[in-house]
């Protein structure tokens, strides 16, 4: 092409997300979706909008119900709130506003994690830095709590192993340099009875990202949020899209999170199902660090060949090809049936090999 390209684009390396199946039959335990349908009150919410029909009128650019509604539950002003496409466009919304584009400015991240960081600081010119999580505690390195970077992104839960850091520690990283942004990514914190909400109010370098697509079952709405001090907020706000959430996104995202009842119940049973989950592949010989996501992460020498014999049973589970994780698989909690139908392909495949 001989049209010219941004380098930082053209140099870039996609992230790549788990399958997304067009044949039907697929056990989908490999993106981390929930196995329940939203909330009655999503669909109604959602069939209300349709039938009024609006939809040659731009919605709410600020989002401003889901905002107030958000802010009020947790104890925050709406002008802390800011609502996107997925949380993956307020990520992304973060670079754009604080890192520099080729002048040295880095991210850092722990190793493994969610690849997106990574691309995200590519995507605008800047370096990455990685430390690696120690085995088998899978501790926070003293090199990260320290690092000279201008973000520090850190899922919590992170995937894809599910480890929980505790709050306390996460403060002292934003106290040790208080003029690197920490971007906690709480993606997985409604299944980890675990939160860093307090943080946030005592730390202005300190921002939370959180999506309903995981504990809200709506993956396919594609709505995220982030909590930050108001000045953080009015700087993403300027380049955010003008109407980056459509009316069915706003509304139904809006309707699940005033069904708290519906989706603790739910996500109750996800946590049992996970500890069902992680005490059977424990018997079939897989080594399991304990999750507080909605997945485990399943490591066996034949990770590879087991990922590839359960997809031809039309089963999927998520398989990286890195370093860290090639001995591994990562399989998403579904429902009960699920799971065993899970469990029972495995025993075959092992049979199979005896």
């Amino acid at each position: 092409m001989t049209i010219f390209v941004n380098p930082a684009v053209a140099s870039l390396t996609a992230y790549v997300p788990g399958d997304q199946p067009w044949e039907p039959g697929y056990i989908k335990l490999n993106t981390n979706e929930s196995p329940f349908p939203p909330s009655p009150e999503v669909i109604e919410a959602v069939s209300r909008a349709t039938a009024l029909g609006e939809f040659n009128k731009y919605p709410d650019p600020k989002s401003k119900s889901l905002r107030h509604a958000i802010a009020r539950q947790l104890g925050f002003e709406p002008c802390q709130v800011l609502a996107g496409n997925g949380s993956d466009e307020v990520l992304r919304l973060l670079c754009h506003a604080f890192l520099r584009p080729r002048s040295g400015d880095c991210i850092g991240m722990l190793y493994p994690t969610y690849t997106l960081y990574k691309t995200l600081a590519e995507m605008f010119g800047c370096g990455c830095e990685a430390y690696q999580l120690p085995a088998p505690d899978y501790s926070m390195p003293a090199a990260a709590i320290n690092a000279d970077v201008k973000i520090f992104f850190i899922a919590n839960p992170n995937p894809p192993l599910g480890i929980l850091y505790k709050p306390g520690l996460i403060a002292n990283m934003a106290e040790v340099r208080p003029e690197r942004l920490i971007v906690i990514d709480e993606a997985y914190a409604d299944f980890a009875g675990s939160n860093c909400l307090d943080i946030l109010n005592n730390h202005e370098n300190v921002v939370i990202t959180r999506t309903f697509s995981k504990s809200y079952s709506l993956a396919g709405i594609r709505v995220g949020f982030i909590l930050a001090h108001e000045p953080i907020i009015a700087q993403l706000t300027k380049i955010k899209d003008s109407y980056n959430l459509n009316q069915l996104s706003q509304k139904a995202a809006e309707a699940a999170w005033l069904s708290a009842s519906y989706y603790e119940a739910k996500n109750a049973l996800i946590r049992e199902n996970r500890d069902f989950l992680t005490a059977a592949i424990r018997q079939r010989g897989f080594e399991v660090p304990e999750s507080f996501g909605n997945f485990i992460f399943a490591r066996r020498r034949d990770a590879e060949q087991l990922y590839a014999e359960l997809k031809q049973r039309k089963i999927l589970v998520r398989y990286f090809n890195a370093p860290a994780l090639r001995d591994g698989v990562r399989i998403t909690i579904g429902a009960r049936k699920d799971l065993e139908s899970l469990l029972s392909a495995i025993d075959k495949i092992d049979a199979s090999r005896a």
